[in-house]
Order: structure tokens, then sequence, then C-alpha cells
């Protein structure tokens, strides 16, 4: 397995009586929470997401003082080198909460740590004759420890003022920057007991920047973060920027979309014959009615196809007008049914719909269950003169593009 290593800076805590009124205390708690969200196992990985580097979170005031050695910029640039320089051919990730003030005119950013002194009692700006007092890590330290590394990605988090500066820079071709706000917005934004942006950031990887097989991306993680953060509010605009030709999986979990490989496989006719074990012909003959055979789905014969669903595919007893209990277990189910299981799958993660022709030709979208009982009307025990389908969606159609070039 690739190594996956992150070091998370959270500075709650500054030393300096400059800082008196400025203390974002939340910091520490945002680092610590941020990397049990990114670093936990997740259902769909055997072992955590990222290792810690040393094994711990660098934040102060706890468990650390705001004077610790440990929190010192030459500290803390010597531990994100660590690394950029141990991670090799697998994943790095930096995360850096605290403030950060831009220097050299606005084309270097520094990340304040604990033991950040300004001269002037200015912590927001530095001059010629302050900046020789001013500590912290600069982001173009961190460039260049990217620029020498072997690490197949390279993933780096800000979450402080100015951050999109860190944007605005040229970064190695496997690098993807995600920042907090643009590089003239000093502001930050409270959101309970988190910053706004580590907290948009904490529910996104819960599950709702995944995709169909629950995969998180930083693409799809800074998509996810712009709709919740209701953008233009606050004045927090989020960036991002990527140099990486390959996709980096930040992590991967068990979302309400999620839909298997093998469950994928099934949309096309050709990825029947390799999907495993569970797509192969159930149990029970197949079923007819009215000497018509009710034909187990086999794949969308074409992207554009509609298949037609039967009551039976519901309950083996529906145009009777008895259905199933929800309880039954996967050998208790027949073809027809766990088809169905199947279209319920590929529905949720918006890959399905289903919708009811009429006896005239005109179609309307349905839920799957009505379109499934279309056909028949069990009260009188005749047909309907309808029929219910299921087709791709557009996502579908691309997937069922995916896997039929397989």
């Amino acid at each position: 397995m690739a190594q996956r290593l992150a070091l998370f800076i959270g500075v709650g805590r500054y030393a300096s009586a400059a800082y008196a009124k400025r203390q974002p205390s939340c910091c520490c708690t945002d680092a610590h929470a941020f990397a049990e969200v990114l670093r936990e196992n997740s259902p769909r990985t055997p072992q955590p997401n990222f290792r810690l580097l040393g094994g711990t979170v660098y934040a102060c005031p706890d468990p650390f003082d705001a004077a610790d050695p440990e929190m010192t910029a030459d500290a803390l640039t010597d531990r994100m080198r660590d690394l950029f320089r141990m991670v090799r051919r697998g994943d790095a990730l930096f995360y850096f909460t605290g403030h950060a003030i831009p220097v050299d005119d606005g084309a270097d950013l520094l990340l304040l740590t604990a033991d950040d002194e300004p001269a002037n009692g200015n912590i927001e700006t530095a001059d010629d004759s302050d900046d020789a007092h001013r500590r912290g890590i600069r982001v173009s330290a961190i460039r260049e420890a990217a620029f020498s590394s072997q690490a197949g990605s390279i993933t780096i988090i800000l979450d402080c003022c100015h951050a999109g500066v860190a944007a605005a820079m040229e970064w190695p071709r496997n690098t993807t920057v995600l920042a907090s706000t643009d590089e003239h917005t000093a502001s930050q934004s409270l959101f309970g007991t988190h910053l706004l942006y580590t907290s948009a950031l904490m529910a996104a990887l819960q599950g709702s920047a995944a995709d169909v097989q629950g995969v998180i991306t930083p693409l799809s993680l800074h998509s996810t973060v712009c709709a919740l953060l209701n953008l233009g509010e606050d004045g927090q605009q989020p960036v991002l920027r990527t140099w990486s030709e390959a996709t980096t999986v930040l992590r991967q979990v068990n979302a309400s979309r999620q839909i298997t490989e093998e469950e994928l496989a099934r949309i096309a006719p050709d990825g029947m014959q390799t999907a495993g074990p569970m797509s192969r012909r159930r149990r029970g003959a197949v079923r007819e009615f009215d000497g018509v055979p009710l034909t187990a789905f086999t794949g969308f014969p074409t992207k554009e196809a509609a298949v037609a669903v039967h009551p039976e595919h519901e309950s083996p007893t529906a145009r009777e007008g008895v259905m199933r209990f929800g309880s039954e277990t996967w050998d208790e189910l027949d073809g027809l049914q766990r088809d169905m299981e199947l279209f319920k799958h590929l529905r949720n993660a918006k890959l399905l719909e289903a919708f009811i022709r009429d006896g005239d030709g005109s179609e309307h979208p349905a839920d799957l269950f009505w379109a499934c009982l279309a056909e028949w009307d069990a009260d009188r025990q005749e047909p309907t003169g309808r029929q219910g389908y299921v087709r791709l969606t557009d996502l579908g159609r691309l997937y069922w593009d995916i896997q039929h070039k397989r």
C-alpha cells in the first residue's frame, strides 16, 4: 500500500502580547477535529486514510503551550520538510490553520507560528523593519519542498487569511491547493466552535462530497464546500488550483449514493460476464405472466435503451395486491426482485430514472415502485394499458460508455 502521510498544524495561541485580543483559539480544535475526520478508518478502507507525521497533530495551546519548542517556526518548518521528504510515490497532505500575512509585496504568504513577534505590534502586516521579527512557515518554503519531493500527489489545505496567495503560486504537477479565501481576504468566519471553512470541509468529508462509489477527491471536496458556504454572504471565497493529472483520493466512504464496481459493471451487457458472483443468474426459474416471459435484467443493450419493469419486480404476488414486507433476506428474493434492488441502487446514485408510458404513447416520470405496478390494476385484475420502464440518466449513460469500453 502506498504511503499516505499528513501533517496538521493548528496555532490557537500566540506567545506575543500583540495577540492578546486576536488569539484564534478555535484553530487548535480545528486541527485536531479535521485530522480525526481525514485520517480515521472509513467503511471502505481497512487502514487509516492518512497517518500523522510523528503520530501527532501539531497544535497549541493543548497539549502544547505557545512557547513550546515544537511549535516554533524553525521546528514546524523542519516537520513540513520531513513530510515531503518521507513520502515517496504516495500521498502527502499538509494542513494549516491560524494567522497568516502576505509578505514580499504579496508574492509569498507567511503562516504565522506561535513564536511570532511583530515588532510594531501590528499582527496583520510586515514591513522591512519588522520582517526579521515575523516568525512562521513561508509558503515558498513549502513549495520548494514540494518540488523536491518524490510524493505521487501533494494536497495543501490552508484555512487562514490570504490563503489564496498560495493558489496563485506555481506548484509541481502533482499538487492541489485548497485555500479558504482569495489572496485579498483577511476575514475568517466562525461556525460554532470551528472556522467556517474547516467546518464545511469536515461536513463534506462525511459523504456529501463523495461520488457514486464513495470516493472524495480534492476537486469534489472544493465543489461541495463552495455549495455549502453560500458564497458572497461574508466575502470569503474559497479557491482551488490543481496541477495534478491523476486523481487523488482523500477518503472513501459509504455514502447514500454509493454504488459498487460490480453494480456499475452490470449497466452494460458486457459487464454482466465479469461483474462477480452476485451478478450471475439467481435462484428460481424465469417467471412468466400470461405466457410472456419476464426476463432477467442483463444490462442496457444501448445507453439510450429503456427496460420494461413489471409488478413482479416489486413482489411475486404484486398482481394480487400483496407486496413485499421489505424484511426479506437476499436468498428469499427471486431474480426479478434482485434486479429491483439493483435498480434502486442505480436510482439512488442518480444513474437511473423510472417513467411510465401511457396508452397514447405519452411519457411522464414516476417513482420506481409505481412504474413497476403501472401495467396492472390489482383491484380489477386487468391490464391498464400503461407500462413502466427504467432508463439511464445522462450520468448513467456516461458510466455505460465507460463500462462498455472496458
